[in-house]
């Protein structure tokens, strides 16, 4: 039987944003495409395997979805939403408001299936803008039902919702 430790979100963030940092911006630049190439590619790629407090180790894993990303996605786009990213979750840790998570969701509002058990979402973006185009990249968090694992995924989401957000919010 495996035990489970919870991780209240701000936690969980400090720890992502940190893994992060390390593997992928504090990497050196061979490394770092090598990795790009591989998530592009659609593998997930093993950032670490962290010692819990019972002992046990829990793989860190990390994934890419870059399907809503807008243009053409390359190292340099995917490194600066990284970078954008880690900084956004960083401030907010750093301000104490606490960091809000989400369910994942669909287009239609439901929960994503459950192969994606249990995926949540934290409330923070990365904006990046190139040549005139925004990107905005996010974090979510996927526990494996069965294995110590957990898998970071990087995903590009749609920039438009939050420019309608931002024009209810004047318009209100």
């Amino acid at each position: 039987m495996q035990k489970t430790k919870d991780l209240n979100p701000t936690q969980f963030a400090t720890i992502a944003a940190n893994l992060l940092n390390q593997g992928l911006l504090e990497a050196g630049r061979t490394a770092a495409k090598r990795i790009f190439r591989e998530l592009e590619e659609g593998r997930r790629v093993t950032l670490t395997k962290l010692q819990m407090e019972d002992g046990g180790l829990t793989r860190i894993d990390l994934s890419l979805d870059y399907q809503a990303f807008q243009g053409s996605i390359n190292y340099s786009a995917f490194r600066d939403g990284v970078l954008a990213l880690v900084a956004r979750l960083s401030d907010t840790i750093r301000e104490g408001k606490g960091v809000q998570v989400f369910q994942a969701i669909d287009e239609d509002q439901q929960p994503l299936p459950a192969e994606s058990f249990n995926t949540r979402l934290f409330a923070v973006g990365g904006l990046t803008v190139h040549d005139g185009t925004p990107n905005v990249l996010m974090l979510g968090v996927q526990p494996s039902r069965d294995q110590p694992v957990v898998t970071l995924q990087l995903m590009y989401v749609d920039p438009n919702q939050f420019k309608v957000a931002d024009q209810s919010a004047q318009a209100g």
